[in-house]
């Protein structure tokens, strides 16, 4: 975890066979664009904002534990938090999870073990809109395949078609998962 975040930015930055497929490619996202917004969510939770790889271990031994056998993926473990809204969470992967597509957000993947084929661009199949700002697919037409493992850093820019599949049947993937909301214009 030592430096993860900054070192993926830095990573995807540096890598020429995934900065050519992270040009967002799809507008698909402007169908759920008068879908409702979900409410940012109440309460309060306890900041965390230091981890470590012992934490994170320990995380994803919870996550294969209380993975059903009919799911896909585990719920992920928060093991990073700035206030309601922002987390970062460990996420065990078995199968192929749905395709999706994030209207207002990247999201920043590390593998934190594990392999698989990441499918990047293109255009979502069959999409439903799961609010108004996330989007669902049976699959992607045209997008491009990279094999990732342990130690790729992946960035997926907003309105960017994904889904990992052709995961290891054997060890399944674990990934340290962050969605990182758009900035406003003057923000940069």
């Amino acid at each position: 975890m030592k430096a993860i975040l900054l070192a993926g930015a830095l990573a995807v930055t540096a890598t020429p066979a995934l900065a050519q497929a992270v040009t967002p490619t799809s507008n698909q996202g402007e169908m759920c664009a008068k879908a409702p917004v979900m409410p940012t969510p109440s309460g309060s939770a306890e900041n965390r904002m230091l981890s470590d790889d012992a934490e994170a271990t320990a995380k994803v031994a919870v996550s294969k534990q209380i993975i059903k056998p009919e799911q896909a993926m585990a719920a992920g473990q928060v093991i990073l938090r700035a206030g309601t809204a922002h987390h970062a969470a460990v996420e065990y992967r078995r199968s192929p999870t749905p395709a999706s597509l994030h209207t207002r957000m990247a999201e920043f993947f590390y593998v934190l073990d594990g392999e698989a084929d990441l499918i990047l661009g293109g255009t979502l199949t069959n999409p439903k809109c799961l609010n108004s700002s996330n989007l669902a697919g049976d699959g992607v037409a045209g997008g491009v395949s990279h094999h990732v493992k342990k130690g790729s850093y992946i960035m997926v820019p907003e309105n960017t078609a994904h889904y990992f599949t052709n995961i290891d049947k054997t060890s399944g993937m674990t990934v340290l998962d962050l969605h990182v909301p758009t900035p406003a214009a003057d923000q940069y």
